[in-house]
């Protein structure tokens, strides 16, 4: 087959693909949205029978009953109205069977339309009558969702024929450079649509430059739209309407990831701002003016803060929370400082509010494993301890964390850099399942350190002293170092999937990323499928870093996974700007779902979007059958947690 056919063929293939698949989610979607209308009008009608059906039968007056319920049936919108009494049984029912007309009966077979029936409780006074049970008749749907696919398909089809077209009109001439179109095809591969800086001066080889351009602005639209989605529902769960900050849940959830060491960091501040008096100034000036005022404190601290605090919330109606990492205490006390003189102007410029309204700013430390009531308790005494100061004042805490406490800093340093010289490292392991079919898709080799008496010590203990000692790349060598050794013991046994999480730190260290480099080189040879994985706040720091290192990954067949991810604002962004093989969502991301239909909104607009890019999604902290049913039904592809292993030295040794 000539070089132009082989072009051709590859081109029509990649388009046909393309275009068969937007038009799959474009229905699928359709489809999605009627089904939430047709319960949606169900549930609408149910509500509005409540008050006269509850008044009819409360007098006992079934006929009349019969006849509210018959007044709505009759306008042929329903499948099904239904009174239940208390005991289940039938009171009056008005059916009909299933009305599709004008649609083949092959696509309402495929495309079936689940309408979730609307429900409600009818009672008279206290005594409870029983319930109204209301089915939608989906005739209108079935229509509407056969035009649709049909006007989606004549879209992509016409597309499709004109990149053909385009396609053949270009390839009539093969010339020379076409580098630039193979980079095209390979960031497509790699999950980013770019555009083709390249205008050739050939025409024939312009038009094919054009033609991918299309594909992938059309590709690059339509994921654009899914990111848009997904973050409006992380809107809607995580950021505060006024401020434009994360909410309280937000703060807690992304509190309590720093607490259990799901982020890296040697030491951390909280700043705490409280406006004083501020439900005083809104009952004297107005609410309208008290948003603008919070909004206003919002803009100053993103001003001051922006480039150092990794998480800024409003945590209450008049309170804020700023978390910073990794800074010393001289440039902490410098943003305390700027924080407060920029509040005070924003002060000045508020006429007649009075000398009670005012701020407080409170600052103290935190370490991994601290509780978050200790935490928040030791804020709140110094907000107050501001408070008490004066007005507008600013109280730093300075307290020697528990870890550093027992031990000190240099202690830790030394145990740490006799482990690694003696070798003091064991494995363990945790499995995570295929949610479908209950078999394990990798195991997850994590590290603890042998103390010098013999018991092990947590990563939560011993990483942030580390990280403070710039220790990170030779744990991570000697971690990756045990794992290739217990590699080359198991050759010719069966093949394995391990996961490793890696330091940001080891990246930056050049000597490491080397030994790394080489390392991988021979890693296929043992018969595993090995991934790493970064954390999402680890991908954020640098992400030029992270880039170069999942460069290094692809290159030899290595695979890449994001940690803790879904609750940083930056998520969505990065999910595009890095796309993994996989990412693991969040054990508060998951705990949320469950109880809160916006984060379970926002879990399922990250599984479409990752599924757009082909990533898999794996839920962490599963801890119950009920949540793998539930995760299941959100198309999660993978779990891991307690439910299905706890971490464990015999899984630390691959078997």
């Amino acid at each position: 087959m000539t070089l132009r056919r082989q072009l051709f063929l590859g081109i029509s293939l990649i388009f046909l693909g393309a275009f068969v698949g937007l038009a799959l989610l474009g229905v699928s979607g359709t489809r999605q949205y009627l089904e939430e209308q047709l319960g949606s009008h169900a549930q609408d009608a149910a509500s509005s029978l409540v008050h006269p059906l509850s008044q009819s039968l409360g007098a006992g007056d079934r006929t009349l009953a019969e006849t509210q319920v018959a007044t709505l049936f009759d306008r042929g919108y329903f499948q099904r109205i239904a009174v239940l009494g208390n005991d289940g049984k039938v009171v009056v029912e008005r059916e009909l069977p299933a009305k599709i007309d004008a649609v083949p009966l092959w696509f309402s077979s495929w495309l079936t339309l689940e309408a979730q029936p609307g429900e409600a409780f009818l009672a008279s006074g206290w005594r409870q009558l029983g319930k109204v049970v209301v089915i939608s008749q989906p005739t209108h749907a079935y229509q509407y969702l056969w035009q649709s696919a049909l006007e989606i398909s004549g879209w992509m089809f016409l597309a499709y024929l004109l990149a053909l077209w385009l396609t053949r009109m270009v390839l009539r001439w093969i010339l020379n450079p076409l580098s630039a179109i193979e980079r095209s095809a390979l960031e497509i591969q790699q999950k980013h649509f770019g555009q083709i800086a390249v205008k050739p001066k050939a025409l024939e080889l312009s038009r094919v430059v054009r033609a991918m351009n299309d594909m992938s602005r059309k590709i690059s639209e339509f994921l654009d739209a899914e990111s848009k989605k997904a973050e409006q529902f992380r809107r809607e769960a995580y950021q505060d309407e006024v401020t434009g900050l994360d909410n309280r849940r937000s703060f807690d959830l992304r509190l309590a990831q720093a607490l259990n060491g799901e982020i890296e960091f040697s030491d951390a501040a909280l700043i705490g701002v409280d406006i004083n008096n501020l439900k005083h100034f809104n009952t004297e000036a107005s609410y309208r003016q008290g948003d603008q005022f919070l909004a206003s404190i919002a803009a100053a601290a993103r001003e001051i803060l922006g480039e150092q605090a990794s998480i800024l919330c409003r945590i209450g109606g008049s309170s804020f929370g700023f978390v910073v990492f990794d800074r010393d205490q001289m440039t902490l006390s410098a943003l305390g400082r700027q924080l407060r003189d920029r509040l005070q102007g924003i002060f000045d410029t508020v006429d007649g509010a009075g000398e009670d309204f005012s701020f407080s700013i409170g600052m103290i430390h935190f370490q991994h494993g601290d509780t978050r009531g200790r935490v928040l308790s030791r804020l709140d005494l110094a907000i107050e301890s501001a408070r008490q100061s004066g007005r507008n004042a600013l109280q730093y805490v300075v307290e020697v964390g528990a870890s550093e406490a027992a031990m000190g800093s240099m202690a830790w340093r030394e145990l740490i850099r006799n482990a690694l010289a003696e070798n003091r490292w064991t494995l363990l392991g945790q499995p995570v399942v295929s949610l479908s079919s209950g078999e394990v898709m990798q195991q997850e080799i994590m590290t603890r350190l042998v103390g010098d008496d013999g018991e092990l010590v947590p990563a939560s203990v011993f990483l942030p002293m580390a990280m403070r000692h710039k220790l990170m790349p030779e744990i991570d060598q000697a971690l990756l170092s045990l794992v290739f050794r217990k590699l080359e013991e198991r050759q010719g046994q069966e093949p394995v999937n391990l996961a490793v999480n890696l330091s940001n730190q080891s990246l930056e260290n050049r000597d490491f990323m080397n030994w790394l480099a080489g390392r991988l080189a021979q890693v296929r040879k043992h018969g595993v499928q090995l991934s790493f994985e970064l954390t999402e706040y680890g991908c954020s720091l640098d992400l030029d870093a992270s880039r170069a290192f999942v460069d290094m990954l692809r290159a030899h067949q290595v695979r890449f996974g994001i940690d803790h991810f879904g609750l940083a604002p930056t998520s969505l962004q990065l999910l595009r700007e890095l796309p993994p093989d996989y990412v693991k969502l969040d054990v508060g991301l998951i705990s949320e779902v469950a109880q809160n239909e916006t984060a379970r909104a926002l879990l399922r607009s990250i599984v479409s979007l990752a599924s757009s890019l082909e990533v898999e999604v794996i839920a962490q902290g599963v801890e119950s059958a009920s949540q793998v049913d539930m995760l299941l039904s959100d198309s999660v592809t993978g779990g891991q947690g307690y439910h299905f292993g706890a971490p464990s030295a015999e899984r630390g040794e691959f078997t």
